[in-house]
């Protein structure tokens, strides 16, 4: 039987689609971002005024899929 999670502490996903599966004793996760949940702006992501990049840091991105990962799997009881 398949079981959607979904964490009060991750970024809403962008489609009609749960930020985990359950299926039997696994955990699917997939699509993980580095957005904060409420927010649009991604982290180590800056943009000039005309909306170009201007600064790309891999770490805090790299930082906050993790953390997003983290709270969907804490959330799921992992």
């Amino acid at each position: 039987m398949e079981n959607g999670i979904y964490s009060p502490r991750a970024p809403e996903a962008l489609g009609p689609y749960p930020h985990a599966r359950r299926v039997g004793n696994l955990l699917f996760i997939s699509g993980m971002g580095p957005r904060r949940r409420g927010e649009q702006h991604v982290p180590g992501v800056e943009l000039d005024s005309a909306g170009r990049v201007v600064r790309y840091d891999i770490e805090a991105q790299c930082r906050a899929v993790f953390d997003n990962v983290r709270a969907v799997l804490e959330d799921a009881g992992s």
